[in-house]
């Protein structure tokens, strides 16, 4: 999942990043020697998060989604299984992303095992095992009843 992306120049091993007042070593960035590159070309750097972070449980986020409505279904309904829960949000690029957070520690793997984790609860897939624009296939068949 793409977060940013950030260009600047390089200058002896160091990337000086557009917009922003400093520069990073090359070393902060790869256990690899910089490549030998012209002083002054631009670079691209793109940011990406791992997306099974947002159904691990760590800092309590145990799921995501880009609708306003499923995450406010879902807290609802982890609620009603006495697992208490936030709303929280961030932006990647231009998408809003609806994070989940257990707020108790000992509810979060009940919490992902209701969620997605197993077949006997809601059995939900991420947003992002579907095609861009496409609706959450798995969230609308246990909405049904399905």
């Amino acid at each position: 999942m793409e977060i940013i992306k950030v260009r600047g120049i390089c200058r002896n091993g160091k990337i000086n990043i557009f917009g922003i007042n400093g520069s990073i070593n090359w070393s902060e960035l790869s256990l690899t020697e910089h490549p030998e590159l012209p002083d002054e070309c631009e670079l691209e750097l793109t940011i990406s998060l791992n997306q099974d972070d947002f159904l691990s449980g760590k800092n309590g986020i145990v799921w995501a989604t880009y609708s306003i409505r499923q995450v406010e279904i879902i807290h609802s309904t982890l609620l009603a299984q006495n697992i208490n829960s936030e709303i929280n949000n961030i932006n990647i690029g231009k998408e809003k992303l609806f994070l989940l957070k257990v707020t108790n520690q000992p509810d979060i793997n009940e919490a992902i095992d209701f969620i997605w984790k197993s077949g006997s609860g809601l059995n939900l897939k991420p947003d992002w095992t579907y095609s861009e624009g496409e609706t959450n296939k798995s969230f609308e068949q246990w909405l049904s009843g399905q």
